[in-house]
């Protein structure tokens, strides 16, 4: 996996770029198999988990448990709708 952060035109971006081997792991363990990115060695002051499941319910059933008043979440139209 690559990973960084960097600024064009003053926008900060997250770079995560994964390897067959990253992806390959995501598709065999779906919400088992999580890739998390610890914030702090990259600069950034939270961590990223990078997920898979076979829908965005089922994303969304991994998931819901963190979910409070607090949490800042998008929620595809897909998911809305059903």
């Amino acid at each position: 996996m690559l990973k960084g952060v960097v600024t064009l035109n003053d926008v900060k971006i997250l770079m995560v770029g994964l390897s067959f081997q990253n992806l390959d792991k995501l598709r065999a363990e779906p919400l088992d198999g999580f890739i998390k990115i610890v914030g702090k060695d990259i600069g950034l002051p939270i961590d990223i988990w990078i997920f898979a499941g076979e829908t965005e319910s089922h994303l969304y059933d991994f998931v819901q448990g963190g979910i409070d008043e607090h949490t800042i979440v998008h929620i595809s139209d897909k998911l809305k709708s059903s």
